[in-house]
Parts: structure tokens; sequence; C-alpha cells
């Protein structure tokens, strides 16, 4: 069966597997759902761990629903700098300058990760 047959219960079980190419492929699909994988996706973002956090960072903003936009934003306080960068990252792919500030407050996250793809969003965003 392929991803875009798998229902999204089943989809979110992928994003709990080991193998991180099976939860990339799962991730992608769900973005691909629209409001289906953004619904899917947020109860996620209270998950444990910080991988599936990232991941539905991640599926939330491939969505680009107007609904990620302030979920993604209540993201950037994650203790995790994963989930933040890819928070930010989300908020790129909706492209809202509504989020300049906020990305440019990123820019001083203690990560240079994060700081480096919040440089590049809000160039993107301006």
């Amino acid at each position: 069966m392929s991803d875009a047959e798998k229902s999204s219960a089943d989809l979110v079980r992928l994003l709990y597997a080991e193998d991180k190419a099976v939860r990339n492929a799962a991730a992608k699909e769900l973005g691909s759902r629209g409001m289906e994988g953004f619904a899917a996706a947020v109860p996620l973002l209270a998950d444990v761990s910080w991988v599936v956090r990232y991941r539905a960072c991640e599926i939330i903003g491939m969505t680009r629903q107007p609904e990620a936009f302030p979920v993604l934003l209540r993201m950037l306080s994650d203790p995790r700098d994963h989930v933040r960068y890819m928070a930010v990252k989300g908020l790129g792919i909706l492209g809202d300058s509504r989020a300049l500030p906020d990305v440019i407050r990123m820019q001083e996250d203690e990560n240079p990760f994060v700081r480096r793809i919040a440089g590049k969003i809000a160039a993107d965003l301006s």
C-alpha cells in the first residue's frame, strides 16, 4: 500500500518509526493533505518526543492552512532547537509577512541553525 493510500492515522503511526526515511515520507504525505494533514498533526505538537513535534511542525507548514500561522508561532518557544527550526521554516512556507517580527526575533536564538534559517526566512518575508 502506498502512502497515498494510507489513512491519516496510519501515517501518524509511521511518524514514530525508527527509520528516518519512513518518517519523512509519512510527513510529506500528511503535509500534502491540507486540512486533513493539519488536523492530524496539531495534537502531535504536545508529544514528548521532539522528533514527532519536529515532524508535526513540518507537516503543519506544508499544509499551508491559514490556521497554521498561530500554531507555528507558538512552537517558536519549544525547548528543543530542532522544533524551533522547523517552526521557523514552516512560517516561511506559509509566506505570511505577519510572522516577520517573530522570525527576526529568532535570529537571536541560541542555536546557529535556527538563527540561519530565521535570517533566510526574514529575508524572504521582507
